[in-house]
């Protein structure tokens, strides 16, 4: 999930099977035969005309649409996609849930309130897809295409990485550099998952001939992306830990933090998301024994374990 996206797309290829769709969130096409499988589909009905368009010139026919994860802007032209082609769509369990009901992204992030108007726009709410079938880890095939689907969870709970072609697509797994840095405070809701699956994307490198982010270049080496991606996580994690001694309450570890890292917060919407990766620090550090949650005089508050001050 990110915050801000071009409205170009551009047909790049990667190897003699693979091609990166891209734009402010890209998309990714294996080819063979003739057919092809989209992996991920942009944030809306015009990016979903934009992908079509470039699978058109290239004379194939389009046999499976993949879901890496369950936010706006990586499925919000699944619907359009497929009901022109009438391809099937592809996604793993949880995340499939929440693209047939894309509510959910918004309910989530609001608490499991009714979403407010800030989240009911498109870069939140994305219009609803059927999923044909549920993937699961390990190799598979879409109408004789073969693909790879490896777990990534973390900036999403079922997010799923796609590799075929030679090049593996690692979706929101691991950020550019510049991105990186551009959002400062990135979204994550699980921080122990999101670490794991870097370690993971570290030991693919050399395993494929291209990695595909879901938003930024593709490159031929993605471990020294996941290092900084990793190195970067633990330091938003320790400025929640060090801000717990000068904060209790979630309000103000947010603030206290995005001015520790330098990080502005523009809008509603992005403090939203700024919030879920405190939080996800906070669950992180509760897991390791760490912080502890109660309730005092009807405040909820977060205090750093003894030998942790």
């Amino acid at each position: 999930m990110t915050r801000h996206l071009k409205p170009e797309m551009d047909l790049i290829p990667l190897t003699s099977h693979a091609y990166q769709l891209r734009g402010g969130s890209n998309a990714g096409l294996i080819v063979q035969d003739g057919r092809g499988v989209l992996v991920d589909t942009g944030l809306d009905r015009d990016t979903a005309k934009k992908i079509l368009r470039h699978v058109e010139t290239l004379h194939i026919k389009l046999v499976g649409v993949i879901i890496t994860h369950a936010h706006a802007d990586h499925f919000g032209g699944a619907a359009t996609i497929r009901g022109r082609t009438g391809a099937p769509v592809y996604a793993s369990g949880l995340e499939a849930a929440i693209v047939a009901n894309p509510i959910l992204e918004p309910l989530y992030l609001f608490s499991g309130a009714a979403p407010v108007a800030e989240l009911r726009h498109k870069f939140t709410l994305a219009e609803p897809c059927p999923v044909d079938r549920v993937l699961e880890p390990g190799e598979t095939a879409i109408d004789g295409v073969p693909v790879r689907v490896i777990p990534a969870a973390g900036h999403a709970p079922e997010q799923i990485m796609i590799a075929g072609g030679d090049v593996c697509f690692v979706a929101d797994a691991c950020f550019a550099p510049d991105i990186l840095h551009k959002h400062g405070i990135p979204f994550y809701v699980d921080i122990d998952q999101t670490l794991t699956t870097l370690k993971t994307l570290d030991g693919l490198d050399g395993s494929y001939a291209t990695f595909m982010p879901g938003h930024g270049p593709a490159v031929s080496q993605i471990a020294p992306w996941a290092a900084e991606n990793a190195a970067r996580l633990i330091e938003i994690r320790a400025a929640v830990a060090d801000m717990l001694t000068q904060a209790e309450d979630v309000n103000a570890l947010v603030t206290l933090t995005a001015n520790r890292l330098g990080v502005g917060i523009p809008n509603p919407v992005i403090y939203w998301l700024t919030q879920t990766t405190v939080l996800a620090c906070l669950s992180s550090l509760q897991h390791a024994g760490k912080v502890s949650v109660q309730v005092i005089e009807n405040r909820l508050t977060w205090k750093l374990e003894a030998g942790n001050r």
